[in-house]
């Protein structure tokens, strides 16, 4: 190949999520069927930018109906979810939780 050839570009492959027979599986918790946020039409709402404030809205509004939000707070917590909205609360309102839970725990509170 000399100067100038044009270099084959590297084609996407699909890793098989599109493909339900490749996927072997996918455990998800069993609270997680009867969550509203499962079958929302605008998922990104749960993802919101920094300073969305409609976006952050909206997801806690939905939260706030879900009949599973107690078990979805407790599983970002216990799993440390860092991203997201989950039981209705954001990454800044767990980490505080978090923080605070740790204090009760060593006294300090």
């Amino acid at each position: 190949m000399s100067y100038g050839d044009e270099v084959p570009t590297p084609r996407a492959e699909s890793a098989g999520w599109d493909n339900p027979e490749r996927v072997l599986a996918v455990e998800r918790p069993e609270w997680q069927i009867k969550s509203l946020c499962k079958g929302s039409d605008t998922p990104e709402i749960f993802f919101p930018s920094p300073g969305d404030t409609e976006a952050l809205k909206a997801a806690k509004a939905t939260c706030g109906q879900c009949p599973v939000i107690q078990d979805c707070l407790k599983y970002a917590l216990d799993n440390n979810e860092r991203y997201g909205i989950w039981g209705g609360k954001s990454t800044r309102e767990r980490l505080l939780i978090l923080r605070a839970k740790r204090m009760i725990e060593k006294g300090e509170a």
